[in-house]
């Protein structure tokens, strides 16, 4: 078996693997990445059975990379939080571990993708030796048999979004309808919250947390220090090397640009 590890914490990542290969000593790592950037680069040129893969990296949340590249195989996430039951399970998902990482947890997910692997050899007719697994085009297939094989309840029917989330001003704190917010800001590690009147807040959570709490119609990560409200964006225009500068309503302090390697998803989103 050979594993992809998305991990942006080495200990965690040495952990993985060791457990990983007590599990069958013929599995093989055949590659590591610490942040999406590198895990963008790395898995379209290296094939792998499955992918265990940590959802808060070290520059952004792991979503960002099914944006940005084609990711054929499965994947067991891991993570600290709960919240991202939904998210996980549309993005190839098999199984959501959360840290630290029990040996037995991760045994059971092998166990369930080699059940799927079984299942699947079974009903698919035998592919070209050269052709790559698209787990992408059987999820409802894998979703009907995660509920065969007992997983019942695994895979949600519908994500929930926030309608409110609580932010701070001062020493206060006030309950806001996402609605009413036009863009979250990062910068020193503190998120900044403005509304579409120009009123300026505070959040205690990473930029990440709160990017996965929003829906995904409506808000958009821009790049890494800004995820905004479709009603925030007045215009937007292309700029040199495939990037698009956004005009954002209020107004930042500084020219935000769409990177080119996600300006095709921006495009898209836009038009939805």
């Amino acid at each position: 078996m050979n594993i992809i590890i998305i991990e942006d914490e080495l200990p965690a990542r040495e952990k993985i693997a060791r457990l990983a290969r007590e599990y069958d000593a013929s599995v093989r790592i055949v590659g590591e990445a610490g942040s999406v950037r590198e895990a963008v680069r790395l898995l379209p040129a290296v094939q792998a059975d499955i992918i265990l893969m940590d959802i808060q990296l070290s520059d952004g949340a792991a979503f960002e990379i099914f944006e940005q590249c084609r990711v054929d195989a499965p994947v067991i996430f891991t993570t600290a939080y709960d919240e991202y039951l939904t998210y996980a399970f549309s993005h190839n998902g098999i199984d959501y571990l959360l840290k630290p990482i029990q040996r037995e947890k991760l045994y059971q997910a092998f166990a369930k993708y080699a059940r799927l692997k079984e299942h699947f050899a079974q009903e698919t007719p035998q592919a070209p030796s050269d052709a790559r697994p698209n787990i992408q085009s059987n999820v409802q297939s894998v979703q009907n048999l995660l509920q065969q094989l007992g997983f019942v309840g695994a895979v949600p029917a519908a994500a929930h979004y926030k309608e409110r989330i609580v932010l701070q001003k001062g020493r206060e704190y006030v309950s806001m309808n996402v609605s009413d917010i036009a863009y979250f800001f990062t910068e020193h590690r503190i998120v900044s919250v403005f509304t579409h009147v120009g009123e300026r807040y505070f959040t205690d959570k990473h930029l990440s947390d709160v990017e996965a709490e929003l829906d995904p119609t409506i808000f958009f990560r821009l790049n890494r220090n800004y995820v905004a409200h479709i009603r925030a964006i007045q215009k937007f225009r292309p700029e040199a090397k495939g990037k698009i500068v956004i005009d954002l309503a209020p107004k930042p302090d500084e020219v935000v640009i769409v990177s080119q390697e996600r300006a095709a998803a921006f495009r898209s989103w836009m038009e939805r």
